[in-house]
C-alpha cells in the first residue's frame, strides 16, 4: 500500500481509507456485526488510515476503532469529526449542529475516550456553514488543541452533498490544514479547485452513489440506503453516460470501480481516497488498485476530458442541491 505524506507534518497516510459510516449504520448495506472483521482486513492490506466521525452510529465507529486498534494506535491514523449533536437535541437521526466552544470541548473529550487515545491525528468541524468557517475564536479553539498536542492537524468537513466551493476556499484561507469533500470523475467541481492548495486532501464518495461501480448496477430507490438522498433519475442518467468507460476500464485491466479510484489517485495533492466498503470482497477490489497499472498523462487527460463532455450537466445538478442546505 502506498502512502502520502501530509506537508510539514510527516504524517504517513494510505492512499486508501476506510471510512466507519460505511461500516456502523446501515444506510450502505454493511453487516454492522462484521466491521472489526473489515477493520482488521484492511490494516493486513497496508491501510492505515480510518475516518470516522462522533455522529456515526452515535459513537459506534469511534468505539470500533478503539478496540480494535488499542495496541496498535501509533501505527493508525484516525480522522475524526465533530459539530453535530448527537447527546442532546437529536430527531430521527438528524443532528443539529453545534459548534459552540463548551460543547465542542465536551464532544471531543468524549471522542477521546471512545477511541482510547489521547490525541487525534486529524480533527475536522462537521459540515458547517460560511459563518462558522469565518468565525475565528472556532479556528483559535481547534488550535489550541492542535498546540496542545491533543491534535496533529485540523480541517473542516464539507457537507453533506457537494458544492460548497465558497466554504471550502474560505476554510482554506482561514489556515485549516485539511478538507474531507465529494470529488468523483462525475463530480469535479469544487474539488478540483480545492486540489490547487498545499492541504491534506481527504476525497470521499469517489464511485458517485455508485454510478461508477457497475457490481452495484441496476441501481433502485431504496428508502432504507443513504443514496435516497440522491436523485435516482441522476445516478440513472451517471450509469448510462460511464457505459462507455467500462471498456477503456477493461483495457488497463480494471473494473469501472478501480478506475474511478485511479483517476482521483493520479493528482498527487489528494492524501488519500475513501470508498464506501461494506464487505471484505469490496474492500479486497478496491485495494488491488495498488497493483494495477498506473494511469499515464494522457489516459488520465482523456478521462478529464470524457468528464466534461459527458458529466458537466450532472455535475452543476449535483452543485444546486447543496443550495437547499444553506
Amino acid at each position: 500500500m502506498r502512502t502520502r505524506t501530509i506537508s510539514n507534518t510527516g504524517i504517513e497516510i494510505s492512499e486508501l481509507g476506510i471510512g466507519l459510516w460505511s461500516l456502523v449504520t446501515k444506510e450502505w448495506g454493511a453487516d454492522v456485526n462484521k466491521a472489526e472483521d473489515i477493520l482488521r482486513r484492511a490494516f493486513e492490506l497496508g491501510i492505515n488510515f480510518y475516518d470516522t466521525a462522533d455522529v456515526y452510529g452515535e459513537g459506534l465507529g469511534e468505539s470500533i476503532l478503539g478496540k480494535v486498534f488499542s495496541s496498535k494506535r501509533d501505527k493508525v491514523v484516525i480522522l475524526t469529526k465533530i459539530g453535530l449533536d448527537f447527546y442532546h437535541n437529536s430527531v430521527n437521526g438528524k443532528y443539529p449542529r453545534n459548534y459552540s466552544l463548551d460543547y465542542l470541548s465536551f464532544a471531543f473529550e468524549k471522542s477521546l475516550e471512545r477511541l482510547n487515545t489521547d490525541y487525534v491525528d486529524i480533527l475536522m468541524i462537521h459540515n458547517p456553514k460560511i459563518n462558522d468557517i469565518k468565525n475565528k475564536k472556532l479556528y483559535d479553539f481547534l488550535d489550541s488543541l492542535r498546540k496542545d498536542g491533543k491534535v496533529r492537524v485540523i480541517g473542516v468537513a464539507l457537507g453533506p452533498t457537494l458544492g460548497w466551493g465558497e466554504e471550502g476556499l474560505e476554510a482554506i484561507k482561514m489556515g485549516y490544514g485539511s478538507l474531507e469533500y465529494i470529488y468523483n470523475l462525475i463530480e469535479l467541481r469544487p474539488g478540483i479547485e480545492f486540489l490547487n492548495y498545499d492541504i491534506a486532501h481527504f476525497v470521499r464518495v469517489p464511485h458517485a452513489s455508485d454510478a461508477l461501480n457497475e457490481s452495484k448496477w441496476p441501481i433502485y430507490n431504496d428508502p432504507k440506503f443513504h443514496r435516497r438522498y440522491k436523485d435516482i433519475n441522476w445516478i440513472n442518467k451517471a450509469i448510462e453516460r460511464s457505459r462507455d468507460l467500462i471498456s477503456f476500464a477493461r483495457s488497463k485491466h480494471m473494473t469501472l470501480a478501480q478506475l474511478a479510484l485511479k483517476f482521483i489517485l493520479y493528482n498527487k495533492r489528494v492524501t488519500s481516497v475513501i470508498p464506501n466498503v461494506a464487505s471484505i470482497s469490496e474492500l479486497e477490489e478496491f485495494a488491488k488498485v495498488e497493483n494495477l497499472e498506473q494511469l499515464t498523462e494522457t489516459e488520465y487527460d482523456y478521462l478529464y476530458s470524457y468528464s466534461i463532455r459527458n458529466y458537466r450537466d450532472l455535475n452543476d445538478e449535483s452543485i444546486e442541491e447543496t443550495k437547499q442546505y444553506k
